[in-house]
């Protein structure tokens, strides 16, 4: 494996653990949406930002975009007050949906212009990640709870996503 391919796959794990971790704290009544959703969002810029950095000779700026996109969102999340209207939540949450979508179609533009055909597998997982992302947009009004829930299992399904690009590519180099 590249060390690419291992930054990559530990940044997935990373956010798998994360996803996990958020379907934890509802039972231990840690349900403090806005503090959480920062939190999150802050940990995933950081990740990628160390990602981009460990990986920046293989010329990847999806780490570096990735987390610019996060700390865009996490202003807007901290400047309003999703913990009282769950729109706010839907709607930044929407648009780091919409941010992470351009950047990983920009990637797998990146591979479709070297004629790997791993684009395409990157093109799934996008169309996966999008519905994933409108299917818990659309299911945020709840209580803080059942949100925390919810984003939960956004980020262990992003994190399920995010790991198949460094395998895939691992197994085709075996």
């Amino acid at each position: 494996m590249s060390k690419k391919q291992i930054v990559d796959l530990i940044t997935a794990v990373v956010l798998i653990l994360v996803g996990s971790a958020l379907l934890i704290f509802p039972i231990l009544e840690i349900i403090n949406v806005k503090i959480i959703f920062m939190v999150v969002l802050g940990i995933y810029g950081i990740l990628n930002l160390i990602q981009f950095i460990l990986t920046r000779k293989a010329k990847d700026y999806e780490g570096l975009f990735t987390m610019i996109a996060s700390i865009i969102v996490l202003g807007i999340v901290a400047k309003l007050n999703v913990a009282k209207v769950p729109w706010y939540l839907a709607i930044a949450l929407f648009t780091w949906i919409i941010l992470m979508a351009l950047i990983k179609l920009k990637k797998a533009d990146y591979y479709n212009d070297r004629k790997n055909k791993i684009w395409i597998l990157k093109i799934v997982t996008l169309i996966l990640f999008v519905l994933t992302g409108l299917l818990t947009t659309i299911n945020l009004y709840y209580t803080n709870d059942i949100q925390i829930l919810v984003l939960g299992f956004f980020y262990l399904i992003h994190g399920i996503l995010e790991l198949f690009d460094p395998l895939t590519l691992y197994l085709l180099d075996k």
